[in-house]
C-alpha cells in the first residue's frame, strides 16, 4: 500500500486482521487509566509500525530526521487505524 505525506511517498506493509489486534494490544498498553498517553509506550507503537510497515525502514527513512521520521509513522499509524479515509 502507498502513503503519501508531506515528507515522501512510502510503500508500507498492508495490516492484517491479526497485526491490527497486536498494534491495538500496543496501542491499550499506552493510554493509562484516566486516558492519558503514556509518551514512552506510544513510541513503543511507532517502532512497531516502523518495523511491521517497512521491509527496510533504514533505506526508507534515512534521509529524514529523527522528527520527521515520527511524522512518517504517525502518517502511516492514522492510515492502519482510518483505511478507509482518503490520504
Amino acid at each position: 500500500m502507498t502513503v503519501k505525506t508531506k515528507h515522501g511517498t512510502f510503500e508500507c506493509r498492508k495490516l492484517t486482521f491479526k497485526d491490527r489486534r497486536k498494534l491495538h494490544k500496543l496501542e491499550i498498553q499506552a493510554v493509562g487509566i484516566g486516558g492519558e498517553v503514556d509518551t514512552a509506550k506510544f513510541y513503543i507503537v511507532l517502532e512497531w509500525v516502523m518495523d511491521f510497515a517497512f521491509t527496510d525502514a533504514e533505506k526508507a527513512l534515512a534521509h529524514l530526521d529523527d522528527n520527521q521520521v515520527d511524522e512518517v509513522l504517525m502518517e502511516v499509524y492514522n492510515y492502519y487505524k482510518e483505511p478507509n479515509k482518503k490520504k
